[in-house]
């Protein structure tokens, strides 16, 4: 049976703390952290505590800013935008920028653990006031190619090859320092000056990603990666089909939810099929390691989708639905 403990963000004061549960997993044990599909281990040089009568997660050089605390260590070692430790916006800034958000949890396995010592492999972390999660299973997975498939990524992209053995390296030596987090930030960089802003974890993902239409209007913060991503899951006919079934399942019929247009009805069983999959998640939200479900997309007619995706800014399946009913072009029943 797999034993996890859960390391929260706790709002104290000015900047915020990091507690963790289950109470007694971590007390006076000092922590390392493992990385999945990379066979690396770090000290994290942080250790659990009980204070004040809550457990608590404390450096072993409070003071030493260069050295990183464990969820900004996770974070680093992940090629993750730096979070926050202070509340201030309320809103998570989308595509994930550094301390434009904050980690309200994170999850991980205790792989070993002494009296003195605890061995933690990070599994996902939920963003504050956002649903979504970061799955760290992936997200390594997807590290670990890049580095497994460099020599073919330097022919087309040297520069940013090149920042990723980089973090490789750093990530090799197992130490805590700042280093990681400089890294990390140049990848970042040079991933978002050759397709746009992302959270993207791999150059081989944004590789393996189809080209689709929708990149020659590309304007703002939706990069190519996060529109290829976009198209991709709107495409994936498995998905697509699970998402119909589901959909059916849940209604007793397939129709556009956005002008409720059937098209069985008119078309005979030549319409069975005309109903598309549209991504409800903004495209600014989307993170390339999340896992999509069927409930993530919508059912809308080819008309559409297509105005959906008319122009930028996208608009969502339920503004467009509000628009139809105000005008009286619904098809209402």
């Amino acid at each position: 049976m797999v034993e996890t403990c859960t390391v929260h963000w706790r709002s104290s004061g000015g900047r915020g703390e990091f507690e963790f549960v289950p109470s007694g997993s971590l007390v006076n044990r000092r922590i390392t952290v493992e990385l999945p599909s990379l066979g690396i281990k770090i000290p994290a040089e942080v250790v659990g505590k009980m204070l004040q009568g809550k457990p608590r997660l404390r450096k072993d050089e409070p003071n030493n800013r260069s050295k990183l605390h464990l969820v900004p260590l996770v974070m680093a070692a992940a090629r993750l935008p730096d979070p926050a430790r202070e509340d201030k916006t309320h809103v998570a800034s989308w595509p994930l920028e550094n301390k434009g958000f904050l980690i309200s949890q994170m999850v991980f396995e205790i792989v070993h653990r002494t009296a003195t010592a605890a061995t933690l492999r990070p599994l996902s972390a939920r963003i504050l006031h956002s649903e979504e999660i970061i799955n760290f299973s992936s997200r390594f997975q997807n590290i670990a190619s890049d580095v497994k498939s460099i020599d073919a990524l330097k022919v087309e992209f040297p520069g940013l090859s090149a920042a990723i053995l980089k973090h490789r390296e750093v990530l090799e030596k197992g130490i805590n320092d700042g280093s990681l987090r400089d890294a990390a930030d140049a990848v970042l960089a040079l991933q978002s000056a050759e397709f746009g802003t992302s959270n993207s974890a791999a150059l081989t993902t944004i590789m393996s990603l189809p080209h689709t239409p929708l990149e020659e209007d590309i304007k703002g913060k939706e990069g190519r990666i996060l529109t290829r991503l976009h198209s991709y899951r709107e495409r994936d006919r498995k998905l697509v089909k699970d998402a119909k079934v589901h959909f059916k399942a849940t209604h007793g019929k397939v129709f556009c939810e956005c002008c409720g247009f059937e098209p069985t009805p008119f078309y005979g069983e030549r319409g069975a099929d005309r109903i598309q999959a549209h991504h409800r998640l903004p495209l600014e939200e989307l993170l390339p390691d999340s896992v999509t479900t069927a409930e993530d997309l919508a059912m809308v007619c080819p008309n559409c989708h297509d105005i959906i995706h008319a122009k930028r800014p996208w608009i969502t399946v339920e503004s467009l639905k509000a628009d139809l009913i105000q005008r009286g072009k619904h098809n209402s029943k």
